[in-house]
Formats: structure tokens, sequence, C-alpha cells
């Protein structure tokens, strides 16, 4: 439990919370009030931030998360800290060629940027992530509704997304003039070109064409189904949103021309997906990577320049799935007979049996049964980020039981978090020391050993988010307060189960899928999408089919339920296990992250354009 927070010192129970009385904090003008189980505050504003506090978290410690206020004020104090990550060019993206960097390492000691310390490649999946924060920061109010359109001045503005998006197209374009063989897909690559030995070029370089990485293999002929599964679907997001401000501005408007650029690449990645990652005629299976023999030949004109893939497929229920949809409800099937019906009905046939029921006791005893994971990673829901899966009644009702046993078996083994994929901190072997934890998760609940679940990451909240957004924003929150989490740019990457360190480092998968998930997702903007082409009955039937074919039989779900109806999941410990409890009278925060008027950080909000002047406007607003 955490009682007074920046702006004294941290106290933390040393073991269960004990009965503390109110406190009350007035900082500036606002009211905070903190008590075991309650917090109100007079505004839902980023008022920590706004004072210098980028060690928020603890301010919210014992808040009423069921208080759509204190979600709101929560949600922009982390847009405000996070801007300086996901809206910082040189930091998450390059500011010429439009497109994004893995991630950046931090200083260790002090919690700043390491400007030299950047991940100089990325990936369709870094791609997909930012392409839906920008596709949301374009939305109207009425698109987004009320609450959320208070918060999108803290994603983009209009300017800056714009940019962007222009930038990005105008990269992709030329890539795509260069290397036809990859259908308007991506490889890894590299966002400012290649040296002449083809490692990729950092920031001090000059920007050339994005070209393909070697950085862990040579991506100069083959590309990842899953990664461009998931940035196929984000650009139907924002074609979706373009096309909806094309509609009110006109046909000769900046974002209809946008638009426009957006829709043929949408067009040649349909054209391409089936010759690309298609096994052939009675496979049934679709390639986890796509390798072509020539370079130049367009992935249009037909499949004989993709290798067979056949012992290595995309068949799971997870976010490869992702490929399989745009593949099936999207793609090119005139080479088949019925346009490929009998080849896609095989491929959700041979999917079907990869999906499996599980089964977690819940602390009352009460059997519930889930979807089981892979390794029980969040990573592996990353679809209902993007895709309209929540909006299915029994789906929705088979993803809440994944997050109630998610969050009570942390709550049962006094886990400091969630776990998720990730990297490790130093230390902690996965691979090598401080190696990528692929293979985190619950072990109970997976179908594949879980041996490197060392770490808990604030992303492992994200679908509990979209499930309870209370509840997601308490976990996620909880993770943030342990020590050495947040910085001037946001969440880290990680931090050791055992407490004994973090990873100073800031990605795009284990820090936006979060954002995206507070935003809502993706999902409304690909069915309204996927509305406006008659496509939303054949996705529904789909996804639908699949888990009542494996979960219709338990009598658990009801099939015709409201998928609208709250699910409540529940909050974390209300105080931290010993291995992460601070002695030293200290707030557990990096120099760097401290609270007090001394650290400008508002002053120097990332991303914001001089021509944006309306956007600059309303976050002036928006803070006071």
């Amino acid at each position: 439990m955490v009682v007074a927070g920046c702006f004294g010192k941290l106290i933390r129970a040393s073991s269960k919370p004990q009965a503390f009385s109110r406190v009350l904090l007035t900082v500036t003008g606002v009211a905070f009030a903190a008590a075991t189980n309650s917090s109100e505050m007079s505004v839902a504003r980023a008022t920590f931030w706004d004072m210098s506090c980028c060690r928020f978290a603890t301010q919210f410690a014992s808040s009423d998360w069921r208080d759509e206020k204190i979600q709101d004020s929560f949600i922009a104090n982390v847009l405000a800290a996070e801007r300086n990550f996901f809206a910082a060019p040189n930091v998450a993206y390059d500011p010429e060629t439009g497109m994004t960097w893995d991630g950046i390492y931090l200083d260790p000691v002090t919690g700043q940027i390491n400007p030299g310390a950047l991940s100089n490649h990325s990936a369709p999946s870094k791609e997909s992530i930012q392409l839906s924060l920008l596709a949301l920061s374009l939305q109207s109010r009425e698109e987004a509704g009320d609450r959320l359109a208070a918060l999108l001045p803290l994603v983009y503005g209009r300017e800056q997304a714009l940019n962007l998006l222009e930038k990005k197209v105008a990269s992709l374009e030329d890539f795509d003039r260069r290397y036809p063989a990859f259908g308007g897909f991506l490889p890894w690559f590299c966002p400012r070109g290649a040296r002449a030995d083809g490692s990729c070029r950092g920031i001090a370089e000059d920007a050339g064409g994005i070209e393909p990485a070697t950085n862990w293999q040579s991506w100069q002929d083959n590309l990842p189904g899953l990664d461009n599964g998931q940035i196929a679907w984000a650009v139907v997001a924002v074609i979706e949103v373009l096309e909806a401000r094309a509609a009110e501005e006109g046909a000769m408007s900046r974002v209809a021309l946008l638009a426009e650029r957006y829709r043929q690449r949408l067009a040649t990645m349909r054209a391409s997906v089936v010759n690309m990652f298609y096994n052939g005629k009675g496979s049934g299976t679709v390639r986890a990577i796509a390798q072509f023999k020539n370079s130049t030949i367009p992935a249009a004109a037909g499949p004989e320049n993709f290798v067979q893939m056949a012992g290595f497929v995309l068949n799971d229920p997870y976010e490869g799935e992702m490929m399989v949809l745009f593949m099936d409800l999207l793609g090119n099937w005139s080479g088949f007979e019925d346009d490929g019906a009998q080849e896609k009905a095989l491929i959700w046939q041979k999917k079907s049996r990869h999906l499996k029921m599980s089964h977690f006791t819940m602390p009352d005893g009460k059997n519930i049964s889930i979807q089981q994971g892979f390794w029980f990673s969040s990573h592996e829901q990353w679809k209902t980020l993007q895709l309209p899966y929540l909006d299915l009644p029994l789906v929705k009702q088979i993803f809440a039981n994944g997050e109630l046993a998610r969050l009570h078996h942390s709550l049962a083994q006094e886990i400091p978090g969630i776990f998720a994929s990730c990297h490790a901190p130093p230390g902690k072997f996965c691979g090598k020391d401080g190696g990528y934890c692929s293979a985190a998760g619950i072990q109970e609940l997976a179908n594949v050993s879980v041996h490197e679940a060392k770490a808990v990451t604030p992303y492992g909240a994200f679908p509990a988010m979209l499930i309870d957004p209370a509840a997601g924003l308490a976990w996620y929150n909880y993770m943030l307060s342990l020590p050495t989490m947040q910085s001037p740019a946001g969440s880290l990457e990680s931090s050791a189960v055992d407490g004994e360190g973090v990873r100073a480092l800031l990605t795009w998968d284990a820090k936006e899928t979060s954002v995206l998930a507070m935003l809502g997702g993706t999902g409304s903007l690909v069915r309204r999408w996927m509305d406006g082409k008659n496509l939303s009955d054949r996705f529904n039937s789909r996804v639908h089919g699949m888990y009542a074919a494996v979960f219709d039989s338990v009598g658990e779900f009801d099939l015709h339920g409201n998928a609208s109806i709250a699910v409540t999941l529940p909050l974390p410990l209300e105080y931290f296990p010993t291995t992460h409890q601070v002695h030293d009278g200290s707030d557990g925060a990096f120099p760097s992250c401290g609270c007090n008027a001394s650290i400008p950080l508002v002053g120097r909000l990332r991303g914001t354009n001089t021509k944006d002047g309306e956007h600059v406007r309303r976050l002036r607003q928006f803070f006071q």
C-alpha cells in the first residue's frame, strides 16, 4: 500500500495492508484524497504530469478504479508520459521516413533516454501499433464518444498524424517499387536504410529508403505472416477513418488523397496475400514465413515465385489468426474453384484442431472454462486489440474467463504483476543474459513448456483493460508502481519477479499495446469498415463457429448473450511482496523521474508541430 507519493515520502506496508486514515494532499489547487479503497479527484486531468510528476503511479494507489473520472485522469497521465515515446521522432520513429524504430534503451542509472542506444530495426508488428494509434487519433467526437474524444488530444494531433501517415505511405510505396515480391507487405526492416554490409543505419547517418533487415536473420527474401496480419488490419483501420474524414472534407482534400494511397496499399496486399502465404491447393495451411525466389517479380503475378513451407504454418488460435482472417475475407482466391470456398473451409477445419479448452479453479472452488494458451502469455491476445472479437458474446465470455484465470493466478501466487513475452532484466537468462523471454505465461494453462516466466510487464494488463477497464488499469498501475518502472518516457519493459532489477528499455510491444487498449483498440473502426463491405457476417461466422465448436458443449456459456454486459475482474494486491518493497525511504524512482517542479516535463511534450496550433491549444486546455 502506498499512502503518500510524489510530494511526500513513499511508505509501503511490509506485509498485509493495515487500515490507514484518509490522507488529503492538496497540490497546486488540486485535491487528491487517498484511502484504503477510494480516491477522489476534482477533475479528470493529467494533473500530476502537468506538475512535473512522472512518477505518478503511486498517486493512484488505493484509487476507486470503478470511478470513470479516476480512470480518465489516470489514462490522461499515462498518455502524457507515453507521448515521450510514441510521438517522439528519433526515439520511436524516424522523422524522415516516418517508419518506426523497434525501441530504445534508457540509462539504467538515471532513467533518461540514451540516444546512442537505439534498436535500429523494426517490424510490421511495430508499424501496426503506430498505424492503429494514428487511426484512433483522427476519429471525430461522434465516432470516438465523449470520454475517448476528451483524451485524443494526448495521442496525435491532426497535423502530426497526417504528416506521419504521408511519410509512411511514401516510404512503403518506394519499397514496393524496389521490392515488388513483398506484395505490399513488409519483412523486418531498416527504417532509415541499410549500410553496405546490410546492417541498419542509425539516426546520425543519412536516411535512405527502407531495406530488409539482417538483424537476427536475413529478411531479404522472406517475411513473417503473423506480423503482416497485424499491419494489414491496421491499414484497414487507417482507411476507415481517412474515408470518414474525406467524406466531410471533399474528394480533393488532403485526407481524401491520402485515403486513396492507403486503399492502393490494401489492394496490393489483397492481390498478393494468397499467392504469398497459402501453401497451395488442398493444403489447408497458411505459411508462417513466405519466402520468394526472385525479388523483382510482383507477388500478385502468381504463386510460382514462392517456396512451399509445409512444416512451418500459422494454425494457432492466437495472433496468427489475424493473417488467416485477412487471407480468408480479403484475399484474391480467383485461382481456385468457387473463389476458394473449399480451401478456406479446409484452413479453418485444420486450424480449429488447435483451439483447446482448459479449466481453472476459482478461489470459491468453481471451475471455469477458458481457451488454453500456447504459453498463456498476454501477448497471445493481440488479435482482440485490432479486430472486433469482443463484439461476439460467446467469444467475450471465453476471453473474460481467461482474464479471470490470469489475474486470480497472480493474486494466489502473490506475483507482482502479469506475465507476457518481454525482454528480461539484466541477470535473468532467456537464451542469454537479459534475452527475450518468449515462453512467459502460466504453465497450468499452457499447451507447451513455460520456462521463462522471470519478469512481469505492464502490457500484460492490456487484455484485462479490454474486458474490464477498471481492473486492467489497476493492474497496469500496480506494475508501474514497482521500483523504477516509470521514466520520463513512460513505462519500462519489465521488472524481475524476484525484485532484482528492471529492463531499462522502451519498445512498442511492451508499451503501446497498453495505450492502444486504454483507447479501446481498433475493433470498432474495423467493424465499421467490415459493415460497409458486407464482411461482418463472414467474420462473425468464422470466429463464432470456431469457438462454438469447442465450447458449446460445456453449457457454461450463453451463446446468444449480450456482448455489452459488464464483466468484473479482480483488482491487484493492496501491498507489494517483500521482494519489491522499498526500505531506504525513497519512492523507488529514477533520478530523472522524481516529482518536483525542477523537472519541466510538460513543457517539452514531444511531437507537437508548430503548424498544429489547434492540437497545442487543446493540450493546454486539457491540462488547465
